[in-house]
């Protein structure tokens, strides 16, 4: 009788955390498809996505193709959120989920306030999807998923969005600095160390959250600013965009070193 009365204790608490638990999940859900709907439906027309920031193109701007990330980006993020609710061992920690719903939020945001062409208000919005992101890779990092194809497909629906949101971050904050007036976008100088910071951030979060889809994503950043550099004939832009993805393959095979020797266990 008292395993009874314990069990019977304990069910409502654990009914009301999955109840809360399912909510966050659908509310992630939501805020996936609104970041999908927001350029659509923005109040000063069809909006873009996430990223080029609003202001003046730069040196170190990707290539126009290389935005088209975002429809991968989009597509991965709503498949996850569907089998987050969906998958019975799809148990993720709510934190995670929250920077998943921020990240989400925040990328809905950005497209409104770009439709007002302020660099402020675009870059203070990805300075929030960029906070989410970190956090959020820290977290997948310490989270025990059981390997499987939603651990897999979290990992790369997120690593990617996260990566591409850590590079996005350094491109708004310097179309900001030009507009606050504290460089020009045509110096070469500022916008290589730009890059350069923007490379050890990638390859830190890389190395501490082990999720190659975010060292992709990064690749592809640094590769559509190499694209621009050669366009733009400025060897400078190039060569750190080249250097920088050196770094971040370099960093990538140690990453990819440490999860087979997790998978092989311990030598005996």
């Amino acid at each position: 009788m008292p395993t009874r009365g314990a069990s019977s204790d304990a069910s409502p608490t654990t009914s009301t955390s999955t109840g809360r638990s399912r909510s966050l999940l659908w509310a992630v859900l939501v805020a996936a498809i609104l970041q999908v709907v927001a350029p659509v439906v923005t109040i000063n027309g069809p909006g873009a996505s996430p990223g080029g920031g609003s202001g003046p193109e730069l040196l170190i701007t990707p290539v126009g193709w290389a935005f088209s990330i975002w429809g991968v980006i989009y597509a991965l993020a709503i498949a996850q959120a569907v089998a987050a609710l969906l998958a019975p061992d799809g148990r993720l920690p709510a934190r995670f989920a929250l920077d998943q719903l921020v990240l989400y939020l925040g990328g809905a945001a950005w497209i409104v306030v770009a439709g007002f062409d302020s660099s402020t208000a675009t870059f203070l919005a990805l300075a929030v999807m960029f906070v989410a992101a970190v956090d959020g890779v820290l977290q997948l990092a310490r989270a025990d998923v059981a390997p499987g194809w939603f651990r897999t497909l979290t990992r790369v629906a997120f690593g990617l969005y996260a990566g591409w949101v850590s590079a996005a971050f350094f491109l708004n904050l310097s179309t900001a600095m030009v507009a606050w007036g504290w460089v020009e976008a045509d110096a070469v100088g500022w916008q290589v160390g730009v890059v350069v910071l923007a490379t050890a951030v990638l390859v830190a979060l890389l190395l501490l959250g082990g999720l190659p889809a975010y060292a992709a994503a990064g690749l592809w950043a640094l590769a559509g600013i190499a694209v621009t550099g050669t366009a733009d004939g400025t060897a400078a832009v190039l060569g750190v965009a080249l250097g920088g993805a050196a770094c971040v393959a370099v960093a990538t095979v140690v990453v990819l070193r440490n999860s087979r020797r997790k998978l092989a266990g311990p030598a005996v």
